[in-house]
């Protein structure tokens, strides 16, 4: 990988325009030693969005946006798609960094997420991932995501990592293809384990990288069943053959699974209060 690398990042979006700006700004405002290579791909929005995106096109075309990094190549399309894992394919299809990450349009990152992403030893790492914030509609902090180690045991039994915290190498990428169209609400969680299962190394940045927003809309919320049976779909493909040793499956239920149960309890908990104000 050259000393300078090129990230690429891909936005998925449609029918944001509420958030997408600050998401927008987050990705354009990183400073740090890398290029920015940064795809929005709308899905064929009715709001504001397109507004929005074509906003930031023509600041950054006008030079009248403070680039904190090596550059910005910044670029978009608004057209009907099959769902935001086909979006996000189809960016990374056409990203030209080496290391790849992809925010949604609700989400945000915390300054100098990508130079600590830049910093890490890419020719001895697949993945990378940092800590997570949930944040609420307003994006106050509501908790920490309970990030663990992702290995074959922790993802028995939960998504231990905060999606908008990865990032993976382009090589990694293309040894193991595009995100799968037949989930709706996992296919991140799907991709993880495809990288656990193929060998992949995992390395942890010990910071907080990016903000990952959660209201009653948010699919993750308001799809919780489809979510259960996609995960029993996930374990009953990645698992059907493996033999998971009993005593490290009580472990991990402790060490991973009911530290994560009380941490979604306590943000349906605040979930419902801010519902309720």
């Amino acid at each position: 990988m050259n000393n300078i690398p090129t990230i690429s990042i891909v936005t998925p979006s449609f029918n944001q325009g509420e958030f997408i700006e600050e998401t927008i700004v987050s990705v354009v405002s990183q400073e740090g030693d890398f290029f920015l290579d940064y795809i929005v791909m709308d899905g064929g929005s009715k709001d504001n969005s397109v507004e929005i995106i074509k906003k930031y096109e023509q600041i950054l075309k006008k030079g009248e946006w403070k680039v904190n990094c090596r550059g910005i190549h910044y670029r978009w399309t608004s057209q009907k798609d099959k769902g935001q894992s086909d979006a996000i394919n189809h960016g990374f299809h056409r990203a030209s960094g080496q290391i790849f990450g992809w925010l949604n349009s609700d989400d945000v990152y915390y300054p100098g997420a990508l130079q600590s992403v830049a910093k890490v030893d890419w020719e001895k790492t697949d993945f990378c991932y940092g800590e997570g914030m949930w944040i609420l509609h307003d994006a106050r902090d509501l908790g920490l995501y309970p990030t663990f180690p992702p290995d074959k045991y922790s993802l028995y039994f939960q998504c231990t990592l905060c999606q908008p915290t990865v990032f993976f190498s382009r090589n990694a990428w293309q040894e193991l293809g595009d995100f799968s169209l037949d989930y709706h609400c996992v296919f991140d969680f799907e991709y993880w384990m495809r990288a656990v299962f193929g060998g992949k190394h995992f390395r942890f940045i010990p910071k907080l990288l990016a903000k990952s927003r959660m209201y009653p809309e948010n699919k993750s919320l308001s799809g919780q069943h489809i979510v259960g049976k996609e995960r029993a779909n996930l374990l009953a493909t990645y698992y059907a053959k493996e033999h998971l040793s009993k005593f490290r499956l009580f472990l991990y239920k402790r060490k991973v699974d009911r530290p994560t149960h009380r941490r979604v309890k306590m943000l349906f908990s605040k979930l419902n209060e801010t519902v309720k104000k």
